[in-house]
């Protein structure tokens, strides 16, 4: 290679490098999606290092980078995560990157090691269709591929990575067409050219540096030399096309060739002898029309290469300044909330200040954007803007960067629950409390129905944050029941004291039996120097904390259970219902899922701090203290009670109108479920004293009644109650 060649490659590995070095070295982009959406690696890929894509990431991608993420985007991108686009997607990639490999070396290696000056007779067969093959291979899999990535037409100008792939395919375009144009008609007038003139005289002498020029191809003369010699074999048909046997080619030297041949000089007395090879350079020679035309768009394609080597790294490793402004009003919305709050609601400010939402610039108008199908909106809210700002957030707004964890939460029972209490508690729903009791009290925690007129909440069913909350857009529940807004701490969420606004009181005491178990002894003790937040986004045992808080059995990672935001599928009994079942055999909310299964997640969970027996022989005793109390105290009971219904004894047309109804429904919705669950939590004092003693006292008392209730027929009825729904 020449020093003008060693010029030329240093030139192009050295720019190469520092194009990418320019690009890369001023962010990671790894870094910048994670700081966009507030979650790390895993959340789009599959592993934390990266590489293979999640739904959440495919998806991310075909939303142009953007979120929320609507509904038919995660469906589409479900849909590339079959076996058939995953394998149709490595091909057409691996063949996408192969063919711009060798399209792109290929021009490259031209202009290195050949020069477009050189091919004067028109460009050699072989590279005419490597070319033609690379720019079919490379528009048909970038048809595919940039499917995959784009939704809509307009995702090419509302993002960095759209923009780029609108001018990377815009410059291949204009690339295809100078190539096309290349090998067609440019091809052919140079092809014309070299035929109709000599590169030089059959009869005079050659310089050696000119030789190669008499090669065979494309109409030219074919020569060799012998001891400087040079004989023409141009119409020798061992010759044909300046290639003899597939071994040797025309314009080269054959003296050191020939004396390993299986014949002598001799064969070369039958072939004229044209000139004498010289050490001389030759007359540099003119660039025809053709030739001109074609060196041109060779150094065309090579500057469209580098400008899409520069696309590519803008997209991978971002811009040191934007290139496309986001949406003014977009902008504005999130300005004039965050200032104005600062000022009018400093709680709400200083809240949202401290979450990661801040971090990673998710500001009001994110969440609070309002949704054109089901706007819940204050018309009036800005009074400078016409943006009107969406009152009611629901899991489909957070189901926008958070899916799984919301997917997970629709199927639990915290999501169905409000309609769960008036079948477990039906007797509640028959009156015994007005609509103000209920708005107050069980809706505060259950939630409401949420009713619009004119597109803002009724009192009554607004403001609400309880877990089953059923919202204008036909989601259920509120994710920030758990985390609160608007700081939205998952630490707040990892402490019991975010399950005991709801998990309290005499029927359903889990705070007080978490409390006086040695799992909350030992949190109290310790749990303020316990790691809440680790920096790999699992709470794991042992490193971060020493015992369990709620979430720790019910919705964190730990063992052979995956984390999940259906907190009650880890249940084997439903200690809510009058009588104990598998939640399977629950009939208000049968679960899907087999409860040894969910019970094997549980007792992993145990073993990360206690011995496989520890745990076994734990729920061995739960079992038993369950069919203790079905078996005992429950069973019967209502025995009785139903005798007493079909002599007539006690009524059926209303409930809560006796006192003896009274006394059953607080057997199990209170003693009875204090029992059961304090057995279940590890906590002795609720699972006798406030369960099993009270059970006794309840049970005895109400067969007492059964008895003067037989002896004495027809009981007291109350017929007024205070604060009943019909009165």
């Amino acid at each position: 290679m020449n020093a003008k060649n060693y010029f030329k490659f240093a030139i192009i590995f050295v720019f190469i490098p520092l194009l990418f070095l320019t690009f890369g070295s001023l962010a990671d982009a790894t870094d910048q999606y994670a700081a966009r959406t507030g979650k790390g690696c895993i959340f789009c890929h599959q592993e934390s290092t990266g590489g293979q894509l999640k739904i959440t990431g495919f998806a991310y991608i075909k939303n142009g980078y953007r979120y929320p993420i609507p509904d038919r985007i995660l469906e589409k991108a479900q849909s590339l995560q079959s076996p058939f686009h995953r394998t149709l997607r490595f091909i057409f990639g691996y063949l996408h990157l192969l063919a711009a490999t060798v399209f792109f070396g290929t021009i490259f290696y031209i202009h290195l090691f050949v020069g477009p000056r050189k091919l004067k007779g028109g460009i050699p067969k072989a590279e005419r269709l490597l070319g033609l093959s690379c720019m079919g291979v490379l528009t048909l899999t970038g048809i595919y591929l940039t499917w995959i990535r784009i939704d809509k037409l307009e995702q090419f100008f509302n993002n960095t990575f759209g923009l780029m792939l609108f001018i990377k395919i815009c410059l291949f375009a204009l690339m295809v067409c100078i190539g096309l144009i290349a090998v067609t008609v440019v091809h052919q007038k140079m092809k014309i050219e070299a035929t109709s003139t000599e590169p030089a005289s059959r009869s005079s002498d050659i310089s050696r540096a000119n030789l190669s020029n008499f090669d065979g191809l494309s109409g030219r003369p074919a020569y060799i030399v012998y001891q400087n010699k040079i004989y023409d074999v141009t119409k020798s048909l061992k010759w044909k096309d300046g290639r003899h046997f597939a071994k040797h080619s025309a314009g080269t030297d054959l003296t050191r060739a020939l004396a390993g041949a299986p014949h002598d000089e001799e064969v070369l007395e039958n072939i004229p002898q044209v000139g004498t090879l010289t050490d001389g350079s030759p007359p540099a020679a003119k660039m025809t029309g053709a030739i001109k035309v074609f060196v041109t768009m060779a150094y065309i394609n090579l500057i469209i290469i580098f400008l899409i080597l520069a696309c590519i790294s803008v997209w991978r490793w971002d811009f040191p300044f934007r290139l496309l402004p986001e949406k003014r009003a977009e902008v504005l919305a999130g300005q004039g909330c965050v200032e104005c709050h600062r000022e009018e609601t400093p709680g709400i400010y200083h809240g949202w200040k401290e979450s990661v939402h801040a971090k990673v610039d998710v500001g009001c108008y994110d969440c609070h954007k309002t949704d054109p199908v089901h706007p819940v909106f204050s018309e009036n809210h800005l009074d400078y803007d016409e943006t009107k700002v969406s009152l009611v957030v629901t899991p489909k707004t957070c189901g926008g960067c958070h899916p799984e964890e919301v997917k997970q939460y629709s199927r639990s029972k915290h999501a169905n629950t409000l309609e769960i209490i008036w079948k477990v508690d039906k007797w509640l729903n028959e009156g015994l409390n007005n609509a103000v009791e209920r708005t107050t009290g069980c809706y505060a925690c259950h939630g409401t129905v949420v009713e619009l007129v004119e597109g803002r909440p009724v009192p009554g069913t607004w403001p609400n944050v309880g877990v089953g909350r059923k919202n204008p857009d036909g989601t259920l529940g509120s994710c920030s029941s758990c985390h609160t807004r608007h700081k939205f701490s998952v630490v707040e969420a990892r402490k019991p004291e975010a399950c005991d606004q709801c998990h309290l009181g005499p029927d359903h005491p889990q705070i007080e039996i978490y409390n006086e178990s040695k799992h909350g002894t030992i949190y109290h003790a310790e749990g303020d120097h316990w790691n809440w937040k680790p920096e790999d986004g699992e709470w794991k045992a042992g490193r971060d904390y020493r015992t369990p808080t709620c979430a720790g059995c019910h919705i964190s990672k730990a063992g052979d259970a995956p984390k999940t935001h259906d907190q009650t599928e880890r249940l084997s009994w439903e200690t809510q219902a009058p009588l104990t079942v598998r939640p399977s055999q629950f009939e208000p909310f049968p679960a899907k899922s087999q409860w040894e299964k969910e019970r094997r997640k549980m007792v992993s969970i145990c073993l990360q701090c206690h011995s496989e027996t520890w745990a076994e022989d734990h729920f061995s005793n739960l079992d038993e203290v369950i069919q203790n109390y079905n078996q005992e105290y429950y069973a019967p009971v209502k025995k009785r009670m139903d005798e007493l219904y079909e002599k007539d004894i006690l009524t059926k047309a209303d409930y809560f109108d006796e006192e003896l109804e009274w006394q059953f429904y607080e057997l199990w919705h209170h003693e009875g479920r204090r029992a059961r669950m304090g057995a279940a939590m590890m906590a002795p004092d609720y699972a006798w004293w406030h369960g099993f003693y009270e059970l006794k006292h309840r049970f005895l008392h109400i067969v007492e009644q059964c008895e003067k209730l037989e002896r004495e027929g027809k009981g007291s009825i109350y017929k007024t109650i205070p604060g009943r729904l019909n009165e």
